[in-house]
């Protein structure tokens, strides 16, 4: 061991750090102790993605001018779904009721469905073509709902429908009104066997909309699916200001859906406050997981590297002072994370080591070629000293560059992570070594030994010196080999996409996600649409016409909407279905189920199915099929009767019948009651429904529903050029995205062009060699062409998560080339020589820590997180060959250079 007074004779910065190894260590300790509470205390966090863009961009100032006008619409989307249409309207109703009476949470509350507007005016909002068929089928029907008002019963159902199939089959077939009794009757075992087959299927009482409409049509699907938007208070000192919200939405809906009344009904929370707080809460626990597995992980790298505890602790002693200062830095100089930046934690572990394990690796390796302690150290930070700014120069630039562009997340990011950089190069010239100073008295000599040894594994195994003459003798081959490996992986870059759907970014599985792409694909509660404003409504409609005639353009929702076309022929329809129904008085439900009187009913019924389907096959009538399939039908339900008679037949029937017609009355005084209407004009439309529709200075708002799904780039932009071809200023969550996404895409690929152009620089300054900066590009294109293909393999597109890989790979792959590079140039020795060197062992290892680091993300449920992970671990497979083979290869062939 070296005396304290032989640390005098060391002159510069290791001089000063060998002197005074307890002052530095205690400082730095000390910074990184006020960085973590400076940053607990200052640190914010930007969730929303409109915090990332640039603020002076035409869509964004357009957004802005949009929401001052109609207000915030970033509102929290309940979702209630059932197939008993009364139960999903119940539900909704009453939770839109306890959620307005909570006005220190919910700013608004609205339920379009629960509006007197729409149950007073409903039917006239229906297409014409869908009144007229709904008119034609309760015109078919009267006879029936004439016998089940005033007896709603199964008994009476199935008794009226025997008695006029046996008058149908008894009588002539020139009987008079023969074909519109059959025409009623078809009708009438049709809609019979749709009520039987969903029996037991978790449907309770039907609709008469979706009896005599059809089950799919627009008002029975929006009456199945009901939307409760909620507008939250927002808490600004939350880490998601709607959080507080959301919880309270969550539990109301749990509580409600416990409920014996809403048994079968279904719910789910969406809208852009729950799903930016979902990726923020789902990444923030991925990336805290991933940095602890990545910090073990990287101990556990480092112990098989340095094979001895003290380095390794003095190694992630300054690991840890650097994040932390790193984060004090960053709370200093930008005051917040967002969404991109909050990676850079994983990202320093991996980046920040690598400059400690080339000092400890070189300082091992001295020691073992008889140096003394602290001239080895001297040794490991003066020989890369050199080689670790350089490479931590190409890293920091291509990070840097990443300002210049008008993107503020990407900028920020580049900000942070290049200032981080340099903290851990800072710390790796003071912190690390006064470590390992201070470490000296308490090595052991056979320890000392033992590390020695492990810096100089590669060179002293003779198994070692076997595969180094199999892998570096035959440079030609390898160059060969991976120029044709370049060359296969062209078209894979040509074919790489870039994935615009910020939903394939979430955790699979988010309630969230699943009911945000239900939305988008409905057609009658569409929650992703274009927005186009109109100064008129004579201009409104001329933009709805124009914009509903594009291929692309499914409808238009504005305040006119609301106020129906073609309504002297509805009023005319409806005044003859009010006429058809003047005589059909219903009674309230009681349940009489007459049991004993039951199995005669049923038998006379189906034996009357029977003689019906016969009749019309004697007939030759087209009908007699779909007869038949209700005959199956009925067979069916009378076997499961048969099967329950011991046990619970008497409780099916029940709910046969309750669930067919507890309602009826109920839903015919509803029917009767919406047929008495008058025309509708703007000033009937109410005003919770009008002000979202309608702006602060009279402007007027056009939601345009897309046709198909525009989840992907190209129907997305065909949307949005033809919506354009209209209304050039269209705005909009579509607009939003297309927009940000092509900015985010750009933004990186013109700040990786930016990168490599300053790379080349640095190499060219470091070498001040052409030949020798070509030779440091191989590594960077090697490892770039290689991942892309490996991505193509996997089948992983770009997407605005994972593209941060892109100037890690650049710098990594240029860093361990420098490395490569300086010493070959340096010391003596061949390239093989150099790779089975510290150096070599040092850039291997620096190459598994940051696929630990990065490698970790992919425990990450947020699909995001998880493809950085996915990607970087791509990256550095492709690296780790271009380090080890290629880069050998080529400067064998290259030789030494003086120029």
């Amino acid at each position: 061991m070296q005396h304290t007074n032989d640390r005098k004779r060391f002159t510069g910065l290791f001089g000063v750090v060998a002197r005074h190894p307890r002052l530095v260590l205690g400082v730095s300790l000390l910074l990184a102790v006020l960085s973590v509470l400076y940053t607990w205390q200052e640190m914010s966090f930007l969730t929303g993605r409109d915090d990332l863009m640039p603020k002076n961009a035409p869509f964004q100032q357009d957004y802005r001018a949009n929401r001052a006008e109609f207000g915030d619409r970033e509102e929290i989307v309940v979702v209630v779904e059932s197939g008993d249409q009364a139960r999903a309207s119940g539900f909704a109703e009453r939770l839109a009721a306890d959620l307005s009476a909570d006005r220190t949470r919910f700013r608004d509350v609205f339920h379009p469905n629960g509006l007197p507007f729409f149950r007073e005016h409903g039917l006239l909002l229906l297409p014409l073509d869908e009144l007229r068929s709904l008119r034609e089928n309760l015109t078919l029907a009267e006879p029936v709902l004439k016998d089940l008002a005033s007896t709603p019963s199964v008994q009476t159902l199935f008794t009226h429908l025997t008695t006029r199939m046996d008058v149908y089959t008894a009588a002539d077939d020139s009987s008079a009104g023969r074909d519109r009794e059959r025409a009623g009757l078809v009708f009438m075992l049709d809609k019979l066997g749709s009520g039987i087959a969903s029996f037991g299927g978790g449907k309770g009482s039907f609709s008469l909309e979706e009896v005599f409409l059809g089950g799919d049509s627009a008002l029975a699907r929006a009456q199945r699916m009901q939307i409760v938007t909620v507008r939250p208070v927002r808490d600004a000192a939350s880490f998601v200001p709607a959080e507080e919200a959301i919880r309270v939405v969550r539990a109301r809906v749990a509580e409600l859906k416990a409920r014996p009344e809403f048994a079968g009904v279904t719910v789910g929370l969406t809208g852009t406050p729950v799903l930016e707080y979902e990726e923020m809460a789902t990444s923030e626990r991925d990336i805290t997981l991933a940095t602890g597995l990545s910090l073990a992980l990287t101990v556990v790298l480092l112990l098989a590297a340095f094979r001895g505890v003290l380095n390794v602790a003095a190694a992630m002693v300054s690991l840890v002072v650097a994040i932390c200062v790193s984060f004090g830095v960053a709370t200093l100089v930008v005051g917040h994370l967002n969404i991109l930046s909050m990676v850079f934690a994983v990202m320093l572990i991996g980046i920040g080591i690598e400059y400690g394990i080339q000092v400890v690796l070189r300082y091992q390796e001295e020691l073992g070629l008889g140096a003394g302690e602290l001239e080895a150290v001297n040794t490991g930070l003066s020989r890369n000293m050199l080689a670790i700014v350089m490479a931590a120069a190409t890293t920091a630039a291509a990070f840097f560059t990443f300002a210049f562009t008008d993107f503020r997340g990407i900028a920020e990011l580049g900000i942070i992570a290049s200032l981080g950089i340099a903290v851990c190069v800072a710390v790796t010239f003071t912190t690390l070594p006064a470590a390992l100073v201070l470490l000296v008295p308490l090595r052991k000599t056979r320890e000392t030994e033992r590390e020695a040894r492990a810096a100089g594994l590669l060179r002293r195994s003779p198994r070692f010196a076997r595969l180094e003459a199999f892998l570096f003798g035959h440079p030609r081959i390898v160059v060969g080999i991976t120029v044709l490996l370049c060359l296969a992986s062209l078209y894979p870059l040509a074919d790489t996409r870039f994935d615009y759907n910020l939903l394939n970014l979430q955790a699979r599985g988010l309630e969230s996600v699943e009911y945000a792409y239900k939305l988008m694909k409905s057609r009658e509660n569409a929650g992703y649409f274009a927005e186009v404003t109109a100064a008129t409504p004579a201009e409104a409609r001329m933009l709805t016409a124009r914009l509903e005639q594009l291929p692309t353009v499914d409808h238009v929702v504005s305040l006119l909407t609301f106020v129906p076309d073609d309504q002297d022929a509805k009023l005319r329809e409806l005044a003859v279905l009010r006429d058809e129904l003047a005589d059909v008085n219903p009674v309230p439900y009681e349940e009489d189920l007459r049991v004993m009187e039951l199995p005669t009913v049923f038998e006379n019924f189906r034996t009357s199915v029977e003689r019906f389907k016969v009749r019309l096959e004697a007939e030759k009538r087209p009908e007699a099929v779909r007869v038949g399939a209700f005959l199956a039908t009925l067979d069916r339900f009378f076997a499961d009767l048969e099967k329950e008679k011991d046990r619970n037949a008497l409780g099916m029937l029940r709910d046969f019948q309750g669930g067919m017609l507890a309602s009826f009355p109920e839903q015919i005084q509803q029917l009767k009651a919406s047929l008495a209407v008058r025309p509708v004009t703007e000033a009937d439309v109410p005003q919770q429904l009008r002000e979202r529709f309608v702006g602060k200075s009279g402007t007027y708002l056009l939601q345009v529903a897309p046709r198909q799904e525009i989840f992907e780039r190209e129907p997305l932009k065909r949307f949005l050029d033809q919506v354009r071809s209209v209304a050039p200023r269209a705005n909009g969550e579509p607009v939003m995205v297309y927009e940000s996404m092509t900015i985010m895409r750009d933004a990186y690929l013109r700040a990786f062009v930016y990168a490599f152009g300053a790379i080349v620089l640095i190499l060219f300054i470091t070498f001040r060699s052409l030949v020798y900066t070509l030779v440091g590009l191989v590594p960077l294109v090697v490892g770039m062409l290689l991942m892309v293909g490996g991505m193509w393999l996997a089948g992983i597109p770009f997407n605005s998560a994972n593209i941060i890989v892109l100037p890690l790979i650049l710098g990594i792959a240029v860093d361990s080339g420098i490395y490569i590079i300086n010493r070959f140039r340096r010391e003596e020795g061949d390239a093989a020589s150099v790779i089975m060197s510290s150096t070599g062992l040092g850039v291997i290892y620096n190459t598994l820590t940051i696929m630990a680091s990065f490698g970790a993300l992919m425990v990450a449920r947020h699909q995001g997180v998880f493809s950085i992970g996915a990607v970087m671990s791509l990256g550095m497979v492709a690296c780790q060959a271009a380090f080890i083979l290629v880069l050998p290869a080529v400067l064998t062939l290259v030789g030494k250079r003086s120029d």
